[in-house]
């Protein structure tokens, strides 16, 4: 079962004392991550790992909370990042939950990075945390390419609209989440054709390895809890969501 977990962050210190022997059994196992940029030094940091093991890809960007710090020099030095071999623009967005830069910087900076993966012709990786109008407003204006709304929680009137916009889905740790019935419902609405999977590690974790570190391995559980879900084979969910994020990350040579 090849498996393609589209959003982790394996440069975080949370894993510098097995990095290696962890992406060793990746690629043991068959799964492919792209490794997300949150700024510029993990944006470099994923070029590095990108450049050091075929299993890794790499996307840069600048999260909303550094969107405070952000300059002319960050954007100079960010669009020659994407130039050494970045696969996505991201993350980037919106996040009104923490607030930890002003909400005009974080609308600014959005703008920009969507408009640079347009310059560049890359796909965008989203984050969104409780600003789903504002989002869609700059969504609609700038009007990217493609994309994917990564770790997916907003409700189904949401999720259509990005679905309108031609963005994927990336789904992760949270479907396995007992209570989180809503997000499992959703699956329904989701074209098999736009959904992704994803564990943001060393964040999110799956059931039944909540409160310890998530890793890419268990996106596995993600995609068993899709199949479930959806009442199909985990094997054809693996390869959907495999060939899925070949074709918005333009990995024709994995495919």
């Amino acid at each position: 079962m090849r498996l393609f977990d589209t959003h982790t962050h394996l440069d975080f210190f949370q894993f510098d004392g097995d990095r290696d022997r962890l992406i060793s059994e990746l690629e043991h196992q068959g799964i492919y991550v792209v490794n997300v940029g949150v700024d510029l030094e993990t944006s470099q940091a994923s070029l590095e790992l990108a450049r050091g093991y075929g299993n890794v890809f790499a996307s840069c960007g600048v999260h909303p909370h550094d969107a405070k710090d952000f300059t002319d020099k960050t954007l100079r030095e960010l669009a020659e990042l994407l130039d050494a071999g970045a696969v996505a623009v991201g993350e980037c967005g919106l996040d009104y939950y923490r607030d930890l830069s002003p909400r005009e910087d974080q609308r600014h900076v959005f703008r920009v990075q969507l408009k640079l993966a347009k310059e560049k012709g890359l796909p965008v990786i989203v984050h969104l945390r409780e600003a789903t109008r504002d989002s869609l407003s700059i969504l609609r204006e700038v009007r990217p390419e493609r994309g994917v709304i990564h770790a997916f929680s907003a409700d189904r009137a949401a999720l259509l609209e990005f679905l309108d916009l031609g963005f994927y889905i990336g789904i992760g740790g949270p479907i396995t989440y007992k209570k989180n019935t809503a997000l499992r419902a959703l699956l329904w609405d989701i074209p098999l054709e736009r959904l992704l999977v994803e564990t943001d590690s060393p964040y999110l974790p799956p059931e039944p390895f909540r409160g310890k570190r998530n890793d890419p391995t268990k996106v596995r559980l993600v995609v068993e809890k899709v199949a479930e879900t959806l009442r199909l084979p985990p094997n054809e969910i693996a390869e959907i969501t495999f060939a899925n994020a070949c074709e918005l990350f333009g990995l024709s040579t994995v495919s």
